[in-house]
């Protein structure tokens, strides 16, 4: 590689990172310091969760009858996916998904962070991503139709929307 590529690298890289630092800091100057996960399924939004007290409200929408909130309070959502019908790993390790034959993903709410704790897709990628609590790191499950956005400029009051079920 000749020097002229390698500075060109190395400047691009140098204002990547300044960008990405410059793009970090103007969210974190945004935030309200609430923290609410925005979850879509099929591009509708179905499920607000607050992430500091696990609090949420379930959007009226067709796919309402498939949220399951009986865990709520320790942080434990059960949503719709498209392609997660199966549950029967789950089910061997989660009495409640068992006794109540939950059908769908399982999210969870830990240390203020989001993550995918159990779905089915093609090489069940969508478990992997790490836990967010970063409106720059949304979950996405394309397999499932499923988005996961976190909110951080939203107050308190702008919690419980209009069109609501619980």
């Amino acid at each position: 590689m000749r020097k002229q590529d390698v500075l060109f690298l190395s400047i691009v890289s140098v204002l990547f990172l300044l960008l990405f630092g410059a793009v970090s800091l103007w969210d974190s100057m945004q935030s309200t310091g609430e923290l609410y996960a925005k979850v879509f399924y099929k591009d509708e939004l179905i499920l607000m969760i607050d992430l500091h007290t696990n609090e949420y409200v379930i959007y009226n929408t067709p796919y309402k009858n498939q949220i399951n909130v009986g865990l709520a309070s320790e942080g434990i959502f059960y949503v719709p996916g498209t392609t997660t019908q199966s549950m029967e790993m789950l089910y061997l390790v989660d009495n409640y998904a068992k006794d109540n034959q939950v059908v769908g993903i399982k999210l969870m709410v830990e240390n203020q962070k989001i993550r995918i704790a159990y779905q089915e897709s093609p090489r069940d990628l969508c478990e992997l991503q790490s836990p967010t609590d970063s409106r720059l790191r949304p979950l996405v499950c394309l397999p499932n139709e499923l988005t996961v956005s976190v909110f951080t400029n939203m107050n308190a009051d702008e919690f419980i929307p209009d069109a609501i079920l619980e």
